[in-house]
């Protein structure tokens, strides 16, 4: 289960913008809820911000829908330390949104454990009837120090 650091810990209050880049306010407080969920294992809350057909391509590059990251959630395998989410691109059309950036964290467990890991992540939202939900996610670490 190499999904460890793979996912998510959006933390948004840890989130940075890049200059000049800036985050439409129903998603960022999407991350919010997100990141508090994901820190609780919250499979419920997660439910509401990762529409029921979304995907991730993980580090690992193996492809997991939503209740495969939840069960990975549930069994206290995500955790980090020192977790910050760096935003380099937000592009906004009217029904879909892509956010590009690189998370840094030190997992606390798996692989990577106690290092320093940058990982790439590309997240695209779109706009359904319940608001703006996380449909498909690549995240590939890039290194650990």
């Amino acid at each position: 289960m190499l999904i460890v650091g793979a996912l998510f810990a959006s933390a948004p209050t840890l989130a940075q913008l890049a200059p000049g880049v800036r985050m439409p306010p129903e998603i960022g407080a999407a991350y919010g809820r997100l990141g508090k969920a994901m820190m609780a294992r919250d499979a419920a809350g997660v439910r509401t911000v990762w529409a029921e057909d979304f995907v991730v391509n993980s580090p690992n590059n193996e492809v997991l829908r939503r209740d495969d990251v939840i069960a990975v959630m549930e069994q206290d395998f995500l955790d980090y330390r020192d977790f910050q989410k760096h935003i380099t691109f937000v592009g906004e059309k009217p029904e879909v949104t892509i956010v590009m950036g690189y998370d840094t964290m030190i997992p606390l467990k798996g692989p990577g454990a106690g290092k320093q890991v940058t990982r790439p992540f590309t997240d695209v939202w779109t706009k359904r009837s319940v608001g703006w939900q996380l449909i498909a996610r690549q995240a590939t670490i890039a290194e650990a120090k």
